[in-house]
């Protein structure tokens, strides 16, 4: 299965509401990726993973106050990446027991 790699960048108001919006928000998405940055995830995805995701996402957020962006990202773009202090975006690798 083809996977691509989605850099998911997310900014919530300062409100308790959307702060439990955040923490959730935070959980769902460490379900589908790494945790990289205060609110920046990366994430390896398969065309149906994705569209899972949205469907929570879009269940989730409150669209005139919450801000979202993913970036979808092919190998290219994935090999030309820049980090410093970090890792690379790598993909995990499978173990078959």
């Amino acid at each position: 299965m083809t996977t691509l790699f989605y850099l998911i960048i997310y900014d919530l108001p300062d409100t308790k509401a959307a702060n439990k919006r955040r923490t959730r928000l935070h959980k769902l998405l460490t379900g589908y990726g790494q945790w990289t940055q205060y609110s920046v995830f990366e994430c390896f995805l398969t065309a149906v993973q994705f569209a899972k995701l949205q469907t929570q996402l879009e269940k989730l957020i409150k669209p005139k106050e919450d801000s979202i962006r993913i970036y979808i990202l092919d190998a290219g773009a994935l090999r030309r990446t820049i980090a410093y202090g970090s890792e690379k975006p790598r993909q995990p690798e499978a173990i078959i027991l």
